[in-house]
Parts: C-alpha cells; sequence; structure tokens
C-alpha cells in the first residue's frame, strides 16, 4: 500500500486508490494513557488510558484532519484502520 505524503500520494488517492496513514502509539509508564500521534496527519495528538477509546478516536479524527489539512484530497478519506501491535514504552 502507498503512504499518505509519499510522492504522487494525491494523485493516487484522486484515483481511489486506499493510502497508508502511518500512526504512532506508545504507552505513557507515568500518565498511565496510550498515546498516538501522527507524522501523515497533522494535528493527531490523541491520549487515552483504554486502548480501545483510543481506536474509537482515532477513527473518528483522522478523516476529520484529513479533510482540514489535504483539501486537495479529491476522494473522501475513508476510515479502514489496522492497528498492529507494536507499542513502545515512554
Amino acid at each position: 500500500m502507498y503512504r499518505l505524503g509519499w510522492p504522487l500520494s494525491t494523485f493516487l488517492a484522486s484515483l481511489g486508490i486506499p493510502l497508508l496513514v502511518k500512526i504512532i502509539v506508545f504507552y505513557d509508564d507515568e500518565a498511565h494513557v496510550y498515546v498516538a500521534t501522527s507524522p501523515d496527519v497533522k494535528g493527531l495528538v490523541v491520549e487515552s488510558s483504554d486502548f480501545e477509546e483510543l481506536k474509537r478516536e482515532i477513527t473518528d479524527l483522522v478523516p476529520e484532519l484529513l479533510s482540514l489539512n489535504r483539501p486537495n484530497l479529491r476522494s473522501k478519506p475513508a476510515t479502514d484502520l489496522t492497528f498492529t501491535q507494536h507499542l513502545s514504552h515512554a
């Protein structure tokens, strides 16, 4: 899958090709919360004490932020998120 932010990603999205969005999740031991950020989605910073709630918040926020940050994407962002478990601890 092609990643959002790579060359031609906007063009490929306009053709309906799904794009990969990298989201980094880590667990903050001091605050006892999961924190999610993304180099591909400007403004995405989410934290929650529950991992399932974090995933729901990300699912809701990513399409909204993409619409705001990348108005030149011609297709509506789909939210089909797949989470792989590569959690790190802070």
